[in-house]
């Protein structure tokens, strides 16, 4: 299928058209690109392509251009063989439902991955020494994953790790559009798909003090930070301080398998919610190893990461040497959680270390990363739609027989 199809995209003629790839939700780093490519009027149609008939209709109540993949397999195929560009944020054997015939359709498309945040996982083509790359589904999602064209990179320092990771050697150098809306305030269309329920709104707008808890996806066993155990002293810490804990659970998990909220100590924020426009509401964040930690070192506020090493994890990750080296958190263990954030958090003594590491992970303003993004898909649009031809112009028969 993926052959077939792609053998026809790239010898279709393209029209100047965008499409967007995201999560379920209306979130993460093409949420934002999405939105402000369609009010850079660069000439292109501009499109949000989903599996998800809630989110299709919540998108097309706002007056936003969404087209639902689900809904006419014959349109689906046609709409993407059209596309000069499509921006991913996440693997496109996900945001593709895993339909290699879609796969195909976007050959002949410029593709631009703008995954989802700075890793101290190693990634796809990473993992192959560590997976069994005789599996075919894991091999399945590689080809998925390494189907790109460009890349984006937030540092020269990270250049190298995503090559490896993805085997894309077009790097575009700009900042994550998810985190222009920690350092402004986000527009009302930004706040699409980060509505909280009205308790969790007042709570966020207090000005009791506040954690944003944020476990990493596990392979394996869950570490001790996404364990009840821990909720419950994370409850009883925020219960004797007057603090307030949000936990931002990975969107692999289900409601169903997290502890119920502990009310106005320990709240579950919805797995799919966008958290960005919240993020510079919290003093502190709490972690395993999720990439999310990077985007929030934008606030300068203290970073308290759990101590993988203490408990039996993979032997491959977290890896802090995939990133530059500097002391930007504060590392805990279940023995000593209580007292690592009590003599960190008001002093935040890494607050100039952490700046100096942030600057390197952030090379581009983040508050311009979707502005100079735009350029280029527009530049890209354009490199495709006006496809270049070779013309041979053979002599007429009078010129060649003057010519013999």
């Amino acid at each position: 299928m993926y052959h077939d199809f792609a053998e026809l995209s790239v010898k279709v003629a393209k029209r100047p058209l965008v499409l967007f790839f995201g999560r379920p939700t209306f979130s993460d780093n093409t949420k934002y690109l999405f939105l402000a490519t369609a009010k850079a009027a660069i000439g292109c149609d501009v499109v949000w392509c989903t599996f998800s008939k809630p989110l299709a209709t919540e998108l097309r109540k706002r007056g936003l251009p969404c087209f639902d993949l689900t809904a006419d397999m014959r349109q689906s195929c046609n709409l993407l063989l059209e596309a000069a560009v499509a921006v991913f944020c996440e693997n496109p054997a996900a945001a593709l439902n895993l339909n290699s015939g879609l796969s195909g359709c976007l050959a002949g498309a410029q593709k631009l991955q703008l995954w989802h945040g700075i890793s101290v996982k190693q990634l796809d083509l990473m993992l192959i020494s560590h997976m069994e790359v005789r599996d075919n589904y894991f091999r399945r999602q590689l080809r998925f994953a390494t189907r790109v064209d460009h890349f984006l990179s937030t540092s020269a320092t990270l250049d190298a790790f995503w090559i490896r990771a993805f085997g894309c050697t077009s790097l575009v150098r700009a900042g994550q559009p998810r985190n222009e809306v920690i350092v402004r305030a986000p527009t009302e269309d930004e706040m699409i798909g980060a509505e909280l329920p009205r308790e969790q709104l007042d709570l966020i707008n207090s000005p009791k003090r506040k954690f944003l808890v944020t476990p990493t996806w596990q392979r394996g066993t869950p570490i001790y930070i996404s364990t009840p155990a821990f909720y419950e002293r994370l409850t009883r810490w925020a219960t004797a301080n007057d603090a307030i804990a949000f936990v931002k659970p990975h969107p692999f998990l289900r409601r169903s398998e997290l502890p119920k909220d502990v009310p106005g100590r320990l709240l579950f924020l919805d797995a799919g919610v966008d958290v960005y426009p919240w993020m510079s509401k919290f003093d502190a964040m709490i972690t395993d190893y999720s990439s999310i930690m990077f985007d929030f070192m934008l606030t300068n506020r203290p970073i308290f990461t759990f101590n993988t090493r203490t408990q039996v994890a993979y032997g491959f990750e977290p890896d802090y040497s995939l990133i530059p080296e500097g002391s930007f958190r504060y590392e805990f263990t279940a023995e000593n959680f209580e007292a690592v954030v009590e003599k960190n958090l008001a002093d935040h003594p890494l607050r100039i270390e952490q700046q100096k590491l942030c600057a390197q992970l952030h090379e581009t303003p983040p508050e311009d990363a979707c502005a100079q993004l735009v350029q280029f898909i527009a530049e890209c649009s354009r490199n495709v739609v006006d496809k270049s031809f070779t013309l041979t112009n053979p002599l007429k028969p009078a010129e060649l027989r003057a010519a013999v």
